[in-house]
């Protein structure tokens, strides 16, 4: 079946998304409306819940939010998860079947233990991997190892985000490695420039106060950023202004010994803090930076996760210097300044600076090629090669 027809009979195909809490999740399956209706699932812990929307409450149908996508909020009491889970399952089992009505529909699971729903619902089921999950349940790491792997035996897909995680999988599940396929993040086209920059836009009214040149980096400052490594870093180059968007890391977001870093990069003149960014706004922080700077840990997330930052920065085309312990990161070292340690890295941002357009046309061309849409098209387009859809279609 081409995409053309299946666009024709859009109705007659639902995606249903259990959970959508990730802002990736909810832009790659967004994105897949131009073939399916999609339901964007959002259970939360009711404590978590009141802090996002201000109050308890639970929808209790689909509400629409664009054309061909609809969410669900639903505030979750203690224990949805593990201890009531049969009470949650019946609960979401009855929500997507009535989202679905008489149609075929594809069930995405962001969790390995969301697995049962995709052997009671009895169709087209897609694991999303985002992570090694074994961590995120502290006292369940050999119970999440068990389940993952009933996952991904049930699922007729495993997609993952990452390279690594999706190599490492078919390695350890060598029976589903051909189920077991890889599709990154994509960039979003609010953070993206329409031509390739041969050098950043204007500084934002609150960085106008920093000299040139200016590097930095908007996103996450807790314990998968490397501060002790910046701050070597910044020692080789204390004439150039380095600015770091975030919230402002706390003793509680890593390790006493991670937060000696943080202090040590306090202390530098050349180091500045900006505290939270907006998300409206980060495209408009990115595109002004000289250089964007990746000075990623070495940790367990930082080896199977496929960082945002990576899209965000590539959607620039300005010049992108990273050190090299993230393997997705990797994957683009022949069009990202990638280091091997501090010195290098310091090195690499003095040739992004001298060399402002190096490699801007072949980022920006990646970009294009990865946009939300474009990876949404890739998953129809594996979903196809795989036959299910044109089996289901009417």
């Amino acid at each position: 079946m081409n995409s053309q027809k299946l666009v024709s009979n859009r109705k007659k195909l639902k995606l249903v998304i259990l959970d959508a809490n990730f802002y990736w999740a909810e832009q790659l399956f967004s994105a897949y409306s131009d073939y399916a209706d999609i339901l964007l699932l959002r259970p939360v812990d009711f404590r978590t819940f009141k802090k996002r929307y201000g109050s308890y409450f639970v929808d209790l149908k689909p509400r629409q939010i664009n054309e061909g996508v609809w969410e669900q909020k639903i505030c979750c009491p203690p224990g949805w998860l593990f201890h009531y889970w049969f009470l949650t399952e019946s609960f979401l089992t009855y929500t997507i079947q009535k989202f679905q009505g008489n149609n075929p529909l594809i069930f995405v699971f962001s969790y390995p233990y969301y697995h049962t729903l995709a052997r009671k619902l009895k169709s087209y089921s897609i694991y999303y991997n985002i992570d090694d999950y074994r961590y995120y349940w502290m006292g369940r790491e050999t119970q999440t190892l068990e389940i993952e792997k009933l996952a991904i035996n049930c699922a007729n897909l495993t997609l993952c985000t990452a390279n690594y995680r999706a190599l490492y999988l078919k390695k350890v599940y060598p029976l589903e490695a051909n189920q077991i396929t890889h599709i990154p993040h994509g960039c979003s086209p609010k953070f993206m420039v329409e031509q390739p920059l041969s050098k950043p836009k204007s500084l934002p009214v609150e960085l106008r106060s920093y000299s040139r040149p200016l590097v930095g980096y908007i996103g996450a400052l807790n314990y998968r950023f490397d501060f002790h490594y910046l701050a070597k870093v910044a020692k080789q180059i204390s004439d150039v202004t380095i600015v770091l968007g975030g919230s402002p890391p706390q003793p509680s977001d890593g390790s006493p010994e991670w937060f000696q870093g943080v202090e040590a990069l306090r202390s530098l003149s050349n180091i500045h803090f900006l505290g939270r960014v907006t998300h409206e706004r980060v495209g408009e922080y990115l595109q002004s930076f000289d250089v964007l700077l990746m000075p990623y840990s070495q940790c367990n997330f930082n080896l199977n996760a496929c960082p945002m930052k990576l899209w965000d920065y590539m959607g620039t085309s300005l010049p992108i210097v990273a050190n090299d312990v993230v393997p997705e990161v990797n994957l683009w070292n022949d069009i990202i300044l990638v280091s091997k340690n501090p010195k290098e890295f310091a090195k690499n941002i003095r040739f992004a600076l001298a060399n402002p357009d190096w490699k801007s046309q072949q980022r920006w061309e990646v970009a294009q090629d990865h946009t939300w849409k474009k990876q949404a098209q890739k998953l129809h387009y594996q979903l196809e090669e795989r036959k299910w859809l044109s089996q289901q279609s009417v």
